[in-house]
């Protein structure tokens, strides 16, 4: 029997079950009443979430990321004969790159690593991409990177792990769970799983996060304020929605108190269990949790490397903007390369930007930017399938040995449905915690390469209404502009390809 048919018996099952206690012993009544309701609790939470799904708030993180996925038009002409310098070769500064030629500008990309991509580093072995620091895209939830890719030519890889479970370590047991079988899957296999108190405060933990995401406007509010003292340290928020959603949003425990609400919860609704689809168009591969490998990075290299006005330079590190009396920029590099240029855009994290920009850019630019803290990333690529077996995946909490704080890791499969995997990825946050885990709970020798990405934290300071912000900002700069994927929502390569479009048509003379 399918699913379906086995949860409609189930009910009239349930129903008929409790109409015989509710009318042949009527003095337990309302025991029945309460029974009918937990032998369907995961079926009145789906009703309930459908029901509730259909309301929006005007200004909710739902809305501004549905006006997000919505078409960018990036013009193709007016930047003849000007020269544009981008500062960092990652999605943003790329793409940034590829629609200023599009429209006729000269483009200079300066980049100070050996390779362009920025936190979207691939693993190469015989010309096989194998994804790292970077691992899942939606393609559905991120219309920029989905049409970018269909441009390319890039046809999508699915992780494909629907009907495999993956494991969430509760301390002492494993909570196993189809993570890639939408929500009425998902709360199938919690719903048997978890006791009692564990599905109360997980459901009261889902609804607090899902007020925050789409019935309420963009507030200050941080993931320890909405959810109050007793959940926020509770075990279904420490072992199961930090190891699961904190780990996607770049939050520790110790960002809980500045760690937004409404960021923290995008994960769950947008793209977890996803409430709206964004694009419609989305076809069969496109509308599920794919891998993000680096083809995309590497088609935009090689397109703008055959283009002859675009000029790349690796290994430059640049550590001086200044202006000209003629208006005209003059950008040097650590090595003593000296470029002029119309335009600038520094395409690189909050932190690495503030120092280049801190003499020459509007005030209102650099006061943003200061707002942003940076994290301690390490991501290993391994071997070591001790702990994960044949599973796709494995969330834990750990607690450090020598600060005794929890924190957590993720263990996944580059391609999570692929049985025979030869590689493992693992990412842990902050140098301590990266320490105890290499010490405590991998193999050394199964470790292949060890990345460290670095990634602006969302906090209350710089998370509210980030549209209203960038618009401002981005109307007070004439010639010199700052993109990354942090100026619009989670930092995935569809805010990066975004934010990028935007100020590519502020650099051209255009509006948003």
């Amino acid at each position: 029997m399918s699913y379906f048919s086995l949860t409609v018996l189930r009910l009239m099952c349930s129903i008929a079950l409790i109409s015989y206690v509710f009318y042949a012993i009527p003095e337990h009544k309302f025991t029945s009443i309460w029974l009918l309701l937990f032998l369907n609790i995961d079926l009145i939470f789906i009703l309930l979430f459908r029901l509730f799904s259909k309301l929006e708030h005007p200004k909710s993180t739902s809305r501004i990321l549905a006006e997000d996925a919505l078409p960018i038009y990036t013009p193709t002409t007016g930047g003849e004969g000007k020269s544009v310098l981008v500062v960092g070769g990652g999605i943003s500064g790329l793409t940034a790159a590829k629609y200023l030629i599009r429209a006729g500008c000269d483009v200079r990309l300066v980049e100070q690593r050996s390779i362009v991509g920025g936190n979207n580093d691939p693993y190469l072995e015989n010309s096989e991409h194998h994804a790292t620091t970077v691992i899942i895209t939606l393609p559905a939830q991120q219309p920029h990177y989905l049409h970018l890719c269909r441009e390319y030519g890039i046809e999508q890889t699915p992780h494909e792990f629907e009907n495999l479970k993956g494991s969430i370590v509760f301390e002492d047991r494993e909570l196993n769970t189809k993570m890639g079988s939408g929500i009425g899957g998902f709360l199938k296999f919690i719903y048997r799983e978890a006791t009692i108190m564990e599905l109360i405060d997980g459901f009261i933990i889902y609804w607090k996060l899902y007020r925050q995401f789409k019935l309420r406007p963009e507030s200050a509010k941080s993931v320890a304020e909405v959810l109050g003292k007793r959940l926020a340290n509770s075990t279904v928020f420490t072992h199961f929605y930090m190891p699961w959603v904190g780990i996607n949003t770049w939050c520790r425990f110790e960002d809980l108190e500045r760690q937004p609400a409404h960021v923290f919860a995008a994960f769950i609704f947008e793209y977890a269990l996803t409430i709206d689809i964004r694009d419609k168009t989305a076809k069969y591969k496109e509308d599920y949790w794919c891998v993000l490998d680096g083809r995309l990075i590497h088609a935009l290299r090689d397109d703008l490397l055959s283009n002859e006005r675009f000029t790349q330079h690796l290994n430059s590190k640049v550590q001086n903007i200044t202006r000209e009396s003629d208006g005209m920029f003059l950008v040097e590099s650590e090595k003593g390369e000296k470029w002029s240029c119309d335009s600038v855009i520094v395409a690189t994290q909050p932190t690495q930007a503030l120092p280049l920009l801190g003499q020459v850019a509007p005030k209102i630019l650099v006061n943003e930017l200061e707002k942003w803290k940076q994290m301690d990333c390490y991501v290993l690529f391994h071997t070591d399938f001790s702990d994960i077996g044949e599973r796709p995946w494995l969330h834990q909490t750990h607690r450090n040995e020598t600060t005794r704080n929890f924190y957590i890791t993720n263990t996944i499969k580059p391609r999570m449905g692929d049985q025979n995997a030869k590689y493992l990825i693992t990412f842990v946050y902050n140098n301590e915690n990266y320490l105890d885990f290499k010490t405590r709970h991998i193999n050394e020798e199964n470790i292949v390469k060890i990345y460290e990405p670095k990634l602006p934290i969302f906090n209350l300071e710089n998370s509210i209404d980030r549209n209203t912000v960038w618009r401002e900002i981005d109307s007070e700069c004439t010639d010199l502009f700052w993109t990354q994927a942090c100026r619009s929502g989670l930092q995935y390569h569809n805010n990066g390809i975004l934010s990028a479009k935007r100020v590519v048509s502020k650099v051209l003379g255009y509006d948003w």
